[in-house]
């Protein structure tokens, strides 16, 4: 029962986005023969869903391949059209599961992004279920489960060692135990690297599927090269329907930089205001990038455009989260700022990236006197090396 409980806690916002994909059924089943099942809820009390029990006796559904996903068009004993998509899981510690959604339709791209991150919590959770199963039953048992999520968050964040040309180094504090923020990175090319941030300003297993949904979404655009006010415009026709109204969009700032490291190219888009500074070495100067005229335009989230700049030796690009300048002190209305941030990068930008992120790690927790966080942080310095 407890097991049923948690399961159903991860999946609280999940109702909704049942709704809105048309997805009817869900149940997750774990154990040797993956018989067993953990929990199973139906998203519309009209619809005639096959459980495992019953699916276990269908033909097709015994003859299926076990070891990869599978979409079968079947009957229900109401002579109904049920499209039922089984999911293999496969986990560490020797244990294995089945996730099978049940929809009226056959599913799409958006519906496939969902079921993906839904599939990464399932694996997570059953490869700590014997952890959970020992649990006590205070609100406590929760928070673990949910504090692996976020460990799966930080760890799909990149690692900047191997590009030689930039030195690019990131911080990331968390304010609450699930978010959709994250940073990632990919080469496009051999000379092109593509960096994503996003920072959701809900909190909760909603925006951490969005989260998600937005990351792979990048991830699957990568082949086709898209200049990034592209990508963006793709991320937000395919996640409009997942997320409640134009309210759901508006909680969502994503910027995307592509840095060619050959010639220190720089092209970037965002989706909401650019929280991003320009130092520029030559005139030992910084810029808001928000504060030039294609950047004021940004938080107009209807202008979909790019802005190019050159990165010359000893330039670099500092992004941050809106967390950086609501960052306050306990019992305290005063902000930490946008020119206490400027001045912590103008003192310490020539000493490095990670020097750079540090320092400013280090003025916001005095500042805040290490109050709790209101909102994530991220910060991420790339400078071109000279």
């Amino acid at each position: 029962m407890e097991i049923i409980k948690t399961v159903d806690y991860i999946l609280s916002p999940f109702e909704n986005l049942a709704k809105k994909t048309g997805i009817e059924f869900i149940e997750l089943l774990s154990g040797e023969d993956c018989g067993k099942s953990l929990f199973k809820k139906s998203y519309n009390t009209g619809f005639p869903y096959l459980s495992y029990d019953v699916l276990e006796n269908n033909p097709a559904f015994k003859a299926r391949d076990r070891n990869l996903p599978v979409h079968l068009e079947l009957t229900s004993k109401y002579e109904v059209k049920i499209f039922c998509h089984i999911y293999p899981l496969k986990c560490d510690k020797n244990k294995t599961g089945i996730l099978i959604i049940e929809t009226k339709k056959m599913i799409e791209d958006n519906i496939e992004i969902i079921i993906d991150f839904i599939s990464g919590v399932f694996i997570n959770f059953l490869t700590h279920i014997d952890d959970e199963k020992s649990r006590s039953g205070s609100d406590d048992k929760y928070k673990k489960e949910i504090g692996n999520m976020r460990d799966i968050q930080a760890k799909l964040f990149p690692k900047f060692d191997d590009i030689k040309e930039l030195d690019i180094r990131s911080a990331y504090l968390p304010a609450e135990i699930m978010s959709g923020t994250f940073i990632d990175g990919i080469f496009l090319d051999a000379a092109t690297y593509q960096l994503t941030a996003c920072d959701v300003s809900d909190y909760g297993p909603a925006s951490s599927f969005v989260g998600a949904a937005i990351r792979t979404i990048i991830r699957s655009d990568a082949s086709q090269k898209k200049i990034p006010s592209m990508t963006i415009d793709s991320i937000i026709n395919k996640i409009r329907n997942m997320i409640t109204g134009s309210a759901g969009i508006n909680n969502i700032f994503l910027s995307i930089y592509q840095l060619n490291l050959k010639t220190g190219k720089v092209v970037i888009s965002s989706l909401g205001s650019i929280t991003t500074l320009f130092y520029t070495k030559k005139r030992n100067g910084l810029i808001d990038l928000a504060s030039t005229e294609t950047g004021k335009l940004f938080s107009n989230r209807n202008f979909l455009k790019d802005m190019t700049l050159n990165l010359e030796p000893g330039d670099a690009l500092l992004y941050y989260t809106r967390g950086v300048r609501t960052a306050k002190a306990e019992n305290s209305d005063t902000e930490y700022g946008l020119e206490k941030l400027k001045s912590e990068v103008k003192t310490n930008i020539e000493s490095g990236s990670l020097e750079t992120v540090h320092s400013i790690i280090e003025s916001i927790y005095e500042f805040t006197d290490y109050a709790q966080l209101n909102e994530d942080i991220i910060l991420i310095a790339m400078k071109r090396n000279i």
